[in-house]
């Protein structure tokens, strides 16, 4: 049995979300300049350092994309590669925008800003680096490909993200602290099934009647939070619905690894049959 822990899709926002913020910051003195030629009634400087500065936003936007997408590819241990080279497009851009900037603007001759375009793009690539191009296997085995895990893995983060909304907006703190205990263990599932893929087929009853299950609950009690009297009918079926779907995530977890999985289809069944009757499914 693999050695869980709690899966977290937001680690990487730490070391990315900062990262390529200088390429935003450093062209600011080119929008400088087009504010001086504009006051200077310097039309064709104005357009030039205009335009160059929205090269540069541009291309640090798409850089911004591919990072990001560079931290989910390196978060996990199976992976496409990015379809979209987000970070070589945002390198070109770069530069580009470099190149006529300094022919255009600074008047260096074509040569040397060809020059300092390809410098420009070198240090890029040097630096922040471009795109992954090979997919991750992992421990990936007969009768799963990547890509079908990884969609797996997707739309059920897909749903754990609606159940956290929909948890921010319950007040009643044991309700509150249930569900979290709820997203805990489902992304702790799903990392076991990263590591390990040949649990997704045993596990995709579980991704989609649960996790849909404890969305729709989820969801359900959010929106109803105001009118919901403490010790009324319809709190006690949520919380008796919560109940169920807590101890079906503990069995999912501990039952994974083992070769008979009928009492937990059963459990399934039974918390469907459950939701149907509660209209909450």
């Amino acid at each position: 049995m693999p050695k869980a822990k709690r899966y977290n899709p937001t680690l990487h926002k730490a070391k990315y979300k900062l990262k390529g913020l200088m390429l935003f910051v450093v062209p600011f003195p080119i929008l400088l300049a087009a504010i001086i030629d504009l006051f200077g009634n310097d039309f064709f400087g104005t357009i030039i350092n205009a335009a160059a500065f929205a090269g540069f936003m541009i291309a640090a936007s798409v850089a911004k994309i591919g990072f990001r997408n560079e931290g989910k590819y390196y978060q996990r241990s199976i992976a496409l590669a990015p379809k979209t080279p987000y970070k070589t497009i945002a390198a070109f851009l770069l530069a580009l925008t470099t190149s006529l900037t300094a022919w255009w603007s600074i008047h260096y001759s074509l040569w040397i800003s060809l020059l300092i375009g390809i410098m420009t793009f070198i240090g890029f690539a040097l630096y922040y680096g471009l795109d992954p191009r090979k997919d991750k296997a992992g421990n990936i085995t007969l009768g799963v490909s990547a890509e079908e895990l990884i969609n797996a893995l997707e739309e059920a983060e897909v749903r754990i993200s609606a159940i956290e909304t929909a948890r921010r907006k319950i007040t009643d703190i044991d309700v509150e602290s249930q569900i979290q205990r709820i997203i805990n263990k489902a992304r702790e599932i799903m990392l076991m099934i990263e590591e390990e893929p040949k649990y997704l087929n045993r596990s995709r009853k579980f991704l989609k009647v649960y996790l849909n299950g404890a969305k729709k609950v989820t969801e359900g009690y959010a929106a109803n939070t105001q009118n919901i009297a403490e010790e009324s009918e319809l709190e006690n079926d949520f919380r008796d619905v919560l109940d169920s779907i807590e101890t079906t995530f503990i069995r999912q977890k501990a039952e994974l690894t083992k070769n008979d999985h009928f009492d937990l289809d059963v459990q399934i069944e039974v918390l469907n049959t459950q939701l149907k009757y509660e209209n909450l499914k």
